[in-house]
């Protein structure tokens, strides 16, 4: 990806904690934000996991290596935005972007009637208010530090 300030990078790595057999998110971090970090000092990680101290310990893992590590996966976000002390952005979960009267963007009898049964279920996306939820992230594009991080929560 290119911005103004010149090339960004989004890695996506995928939890192991409750979820299938994966590789090593940690690992592969490693391997990529090495190869990443030759061609632009901005990289974004997207950790979808269920579990925040995953998304955290992976954040504290790459610390100072990647400008930010947003967690992704649980549809509810967190209020814990932060600058780390090596200069990476971090939140356990940036939240979701969909239908605000559902169960994670689902319609809500779906979703009950899913866990009442244990049957699968289509699910439909419900008609209605809708909201998103985000962050803004101010990156030093020289040296891929964040300076500032900035949650987003807008209801429609």
């Amino acid at each position: 990806m290119s911005t103004d300030a010149g090339k960004a990078a989004v890695l996506n790595l995928e939890g192991r904690v409750f979820m299938s057999n994966l590789e090593d998110p940690f690992r592969r971090a490693e391997q990529e934000l090495e190869r990443l970090r030759k061609e632009t000092r901005v990289v974004i990680i997207d950790i979808h996991a269920e579990a925040t101290s995953e998304k955290a310990a992976l954040a504290w893992h790459v610390d100072g290596k990647a400008s930010a590590v947003l967690g992704t996966h649980t549809h509810v976000q967190t209020a814990d935005e932060r600058i780390l002390p090596g200069g990476t952005a971090f939140m356990t979960d940036v939240g979701m972007t969909g239908p605000t009267d559902s169960v994670i963007g689902v319609r809500k009898e779906d979703a009950i009637s899913r866990f009442l049964t244990q049957r699968p279920h289509k699910f439909e996306i419900p008609k209605g208010p809708t909201h998103l939820d985000a962050v803004v992230i101010d990156v030093d594009p020289k040296n891929g530090k964040a300076k500032k991080i900035e949650r987003i929560k807008i209801r429609s």
